[in-house]
Formats: structure tokens, C-alpha cells, sequence
């Protein structure tokens, strides 16, 4: 996941730079924004649509670009924006619904863009992951297959393009299911772990394999059917209640407080998360391959 995050923080630092070189009055011309972030020029170009999205306003005179200011004195005047009590008011109010929600977070951050760019690194992100949702909808209206450039795997730890058909959002909007093409099965994605969304003209062709594909425990879904038993400490055992609420039915109690969680997984890697970060609440006392995975994922902690 370390390897996730290095490429999602680069990609929002360059963004980040790009609104401040793009502030001057002069403009600049392409090659040069793409020399100082060290990309290309065709990178650039996806950088604009993305800031237009947002609400930013690119302006092209001889060959450069800058961005400008929707009102010439943004402290005085507020056409089109809000003011810090209205956005402080209508953040509390959206804030209240579900904890986890992509549609939720594309609100906000387009409630947050203001004229004066004040503006940080994570609303950037999480408004891009808005207009990611915004594009997949339209796929699945339109049942046209995408391609979800750089999407990060988690379980090969690699990065690859995948050509797909997306059927449906999970209940937070945050993953997809999606027929994977080359592999005709269907899958969990993250929209977090995808790097660049490309609709294409193509329709679906395998709609005769879309299956619904059911939310693992634990944030996972898959075929395999790893059997685990855990004895919990109460600190643990709240934490699973509200971090993953599905799991309820898996758990039962003995002499009050004493608490269990017995069930199936498909995959290991979300357990196994949420063991290492409560180590001494939490015994394995079934599961060879949990007992594994947990020692393999210990012996790569390497920190001095």
C-alpha cells in the first residue's frame, strides 16, 4: 500500500504545483510546466481538464497558460462563491450524513473551491475521486467498458491497466463491480487505487457474466474461504463493530466479556490489517493461513 501512496501523493503534489505556476501573469507555455514537474506535455493537458473540472479557469494567449480569477478582487467581492460562514454551515450539515461517502466528499470539495484558491492537497484528491465516480456512472448508463489506467493491486502489489464493464457502486461509493475483460470475472474496485479513468465507445459485450459480487468482511471479496477463530478483547471487539458492522452476525460472547468472532474470509489481508493495528487485543485461535500471512507480514517489518 506504501507504494499506492508514493504514486497517489505525487501525482497531487504536481497538481498542487501546477495551480501555483499557473498563477503568474504571464502564463507559461506547456513544455515549460511539464520541464518543472518533470512530465510530459500530454500530462499537462490531463492536469487542465482535471483543474477545469474543479472550477478552474485556464486562459491560452500566445501559446501560455495561467489560470485566472472568476472576480478581479476575490476578498471583496464573492459572485458565485460563498462566504467562511456559509461554507463552514453547509460543511457541517453534509458532514453529518454517512462517515465514508465518495458523492459526499465530491460535495464538499466543490462547496470548498474558491476563487482564491485556498484549496489543500486533499480536497484536490477527493474531488478527483468525485469526478471518478461522476465517469464510471456515465459508463454504467451508457454500458460502455472503461479503462482504468495504473490501478494499483493491493494483493499482486503491482500496477496495470484494466479494461472492464462496471455494473454497480458498492453501498459507499468508494469501490465498483466490474466485469475484468481478460480475465471475464467479476471484481471489487477501488476507486482510491485508480490512477487515470478513460471511457471508451465501446459497449458491453459480456453483460451474459454480470453477476452481482457481494462486499467481503473485511473490505475483501473473493472466491477463497479462509476459516478464522479470534478471541477478542473488548477494546477489539468495538472497534469491529464500527469499523466493519457486518461482521456482527460472526461474533458471539462468553461470560459477558469475553468476545469472539468465528467465521469465513475470502481474502486476508484486511483482517490481518486490523490485527496488527491492535497487537495484544487479538488471538488467532483458528486459521493456519491467517497465522501465515500475519507472521510473513511481521517479519517485513524492518524498521531499523
Amino acid at each position: 500500500m506504501a507504494k499506492s501512496n508514493s504514486i497517489e501523493q505525487q501525482k497531487i503534489l504536481r497538481v498542487f504545483k501546477l495551480i501555483n505556476l499557473l498563477r503568474s501573469n504571464i502564463g507559461k507555455p506547456v513544455h515549460k510546466l511539464a520541464e518543472s514537474l518533470q512530465t510530459d506535455p500530454r500530462t499537462i493537458y490531463r492536469y487542465f481538464k482535471l483543474l477545469e473540472a474543479l472550477g478552474f479557469e485556464i486562459e491560452k494567449k500566445h501559446s501560455k497558460f495561467r489560470i485566472i480569477d472568476r472576480v478581479e478582487n476575490p476578498n471583496e467581492y464573492a459572485f458565485g462563491t460563498f462566504n467562511e460562514e456559509e461554507i463552514q454551515f453547509m460543511n457541517d450539515l453534509i458532514s453529518k450524513s454517512s462517515k465514508k461517502n465518495l458523492l459526499k466528499d465530491s460535495i464538499l470539495q466543490k462547496i470548498n473551491i474558491r476563487s482564491d484558491f485556498r484549496q489543500s492537497v486533499n480536497q484536490l484528491f477527493n474531488a478527483n475521486l468525485g469526478i471518478y465516480v461522476d465517469l464510471i456512472a456515465q459508463a454504467i448508463k451508457d454500458q460502455n467498458q472503461v479503462i482504468l489506467q495504473d490501478y494499483y493491486s493491493l494483493s499482486s502489489d503491482s500496477i496495470s491497466d484494466r479494461l472492464v464493464e462496471p455494473v454497480a457502486f458498492n453501498t459507499n461509493f468508494d469501490s465498483i463491480y466490474a466485469l475484468e475483460v481478460e480475465s471475464k470475472e467479476m471484481k471489487m474496485f477501488k476507486i482510491e487505487r485508480i490512477g487515470e479513468i478513460l471511457l471508451t465507445s465501446k459497449p458491453f459485450k459480456y453483460q451474459t457474466l454480470h453477476k452481482p459480487l457481494e462486499q467481503g468482511l473485511f473490505g475483501f471479496s473473493g472466491k477463497n474461504q479462509f476459516h478464522v477463530h479470534l478471541k477478542l478483547s473488548k477494546k477489539a471487539y468495538q472497534l469491529m463493530m464500527e469499523e466493519f458492522p457486518d461482521t456482527k452476525p460472526f461474533t458471539y460472547t462468553k461470560n459477558r466479556n469475553q468476545y469472539f468472532f468465528e467465521g469465513k474470509i475470502p481474502q486476508l489481508p484486511g483482517l490481518a490489517r486490523f490485527i496488527l493495528g491492535l497487537p495484544g487485543e487479538i488471538k488467532v485461535l483458528e486459521g493456519e493461513e491467517l497465522k501465515a500471512y500475519l507472521k510473513e507480514q511481521l517479519d517485513k517489518a524492518r524498521y531499523f
